[in-house]
């Protein structure tokens, strides 16, 4: 009996000291770049308060041009 208790104890000693063969993987997903989205939406706002304001300012000369022709009409 007391030789299959040493004989357990040594194979638990080996098995415990053994060095696992396979590295371990990571499993966990990596996490998205949030600063390239941002920067995209960014620009995106950028873009459009630079069309708003192209729109605005032709809108403006429009109006510019209608009163000169409305002016230019009324002289004979």
């Amino acid at each position: 009996m007391k030789r299959l208790a040493l004989v357990a104890v040594a194979l638990f000693a080996v098995a415990a000291c053994a060095k696992k063969d396979a590295a371990a993987t990571d499993t966990t997903m990596a996490a998205p770049a949030p600063a390239a989205a941002t920067d995209t939406a960014m620009k995106m706002m950028d873009s459009s308060k630079a069309m708003i304001d192209t729109a605005k300012s032709m809108i403006d000369s429009s109006k510019k041009l209608a009163d000169s022709a409305k002016s230019a009409m009324k002289k004979p």
